[in-house]
């Protein structure tokens, strides 16, 4: 009997510590985010969609009559967005909300906390409004990461391109527009231009950094209503020559970035295809000492930009919008935010330490990217925009199946197969709330490919 008790009491034990064990890993915490209105503004901030991501997981919540929004969460480092679009004119607003590596730890809420976040010991999550408008030529899709070599022996990394794509319905005129690289080069490394306040040191102050040099059209370049232009970012040729599952760019009507006077590498810059004119070389403004224009492969933060009431070259040459700090090792050009056509914000998939590089007016949020693979990060599909076009009936093609979730990228939630209906005759809306984790997701081919 005294055995029979025993074990009786043991078990009980067990269970118990178990139990205890159990409350440990499922603890959740209150987190509250606070949508803070812009100065003058009245409209109401109601159902807005509001995301916490930890890079592992995510949660949702929209916002009630107040602006807020309650999540229930378990301890860890999160990024915080939310955006709303609202329409009036002809022009689109976007109010955007962010906020980076927010840590959430057992003391959240508590007198006690000492996590970081000036919140934390409130359990708020305050977000002031940033505002821009969506603007005609958006970055369609961002190829840098590589394909796989046919013998295995890893990727073929020289067969980068970016495409741009006029979302108006009128002709737009690319003028003097110009492609650069936010600083630094990779999400997942140190950034210098975080302070102790855990902000962007040019949070607030109406530009961001170009680093080490940008491109530029060397001739006025029109993108009518619904298409858009490829530009190769290196080795302008036909890559599948060498490498079955890479690019082709032989092709007169791409543009390409090669100015050897500037860039001499020769692994990014062989000679393009005799196809491409070289009127359709972009050319480069260089303030580094790099012999490559080095985008990142694996997360990628690329913008375009119109250097209003100046040009491309007096903008580089001007002393005072050249920016250099102790500790920051490249040289970057001051771009006003307001030039700031588009952006996209890269992120190496379940990386903890990735970083937010741009500011939230020009991209709230992040897509997750993943080098070597053949993957692109591609622009999603606006359904509603998109089926809303009279002429789509009957062209678009639904049941689109080249995202990636199943291995922790996304895809597109509207279904809709973007490059088979322009195939078809189709007119897509691409989403453009600038806001990456809303407007992107990691494509498991890129659609050069699918040509």
């Amino acid at each position: 009997m005294r055995k029979i008790l025993g074990m009786l009491l043991s078990l009980t034990l067990f269970f118990y510590s178990c139990k205890e064990d159990d409350d440990d890993v499922y603890k959740t915490l209150a987190v509250t985010v606070q949508l803070e209105a812009a100065a003058g503004d009245t409209d109401p901030l109601e159902g807005v969609s509001v995301k916490l991501s930890s890079g592992v997981a995510s949660f949702d919540a929209s916002t009630d009559g107040t602006g807020k929004a309650v999540f229930s969460v378990p301890v860890g480092i999160y990024d915080v967005t939310a955006t709303q679009t609202r329409s009036n004119g002809g022009v689109s607003n976007i109010y955007n909300w962010t906020e980076s590596k927010v840590a959430v730890t057992e003391q959240w809420g508590s007198a006690s906390y000492s996590g970081g976040y000036t919140g934390g010991a409130t359990g708020i999550v305050k977000m002031a409004a940033q505002i821009s408008t969506t603007s005609q030529i958006l970055i369609k899709e961002v190829f840098v990461g590589g394909t796989p070599r046919d013998d295995g022996s890893g990727a073929f990394a020289y067969d980068k391109y970016i495409v741009l794509y006029n979302n108006s319905s009128t002709p737009a005129n690319l003028g003097n527009m110009c492609l650069a690289i936010i600083p630094p080069f990779n999400a997942q490394a140190t950034n210098p231009f975080y302070g102790t306040d855990g902000k962007l040191s040019y949070e607030g102050q109406s530009w961001i950094p170009a680093v080490q040099g940008y491109w530029y059209f060397q001739k006025n370049v029109t993108i009518e209503p619904g298409k858009q232009i490829v530009i190769a970012l290196a080795n302008a040729i036909n890559n599948t020559a060498t490498y079955s599952k890479s690019i082709n760019f032989d092709n007169p009507e791409y543009y390409c970035t090669y100015d050897i006077e500037k860039y001499n590498n020769v692994n990014n810059y062989g000679t393009p295809a005799a196809s491409i004119p070289s009127s359709n070389y972009l050319k480069a403004e260089k303030y580094a000492t790099a012999n490559a224009w080095a985008i990142s492969i694996s997360s990628p933060g690329v913008f375009i930009f119109d250097p209003k009431g100046t040009t491309p070259s007096a903008f580089a040459a001007d002393a005072s919008t050249t920016y250099t700090e102790a500790g920051v090792p490249l040289t970057s050009k001051k771009v006003p935010t307001d030039w700031v056509v588009d952006g996209v914000e890269g992120f190496l998939l379940n990386n903890a330490n990735n970083k937010k590089r741009f500011t939230a007016g020009i991209d709230a949020g992040f897509v997750n990217h993943l080098n070597g693979q053949g993957y692109s990060l591609y622009r999603n599909v606006d359904k509603a925009a998109t089926e809303a076009i009279a002429a789509n009936s009957g062209k678009l093609v639904y049941g689109y199946a080249l995202g990636t979730t199943s291995i922790g990228g996304s895809t597109d939630p509207s279904g809709i197969n973007a490059e088979a209906s322009i195939k078809n005759g189709a007119r897509i809306i691409y989403m453009d709330t600038n806001n990456s984790t809303n407007d992107f997701h990691l494509r498991s081919q890129a659609s050069l490919r699918d040509k």
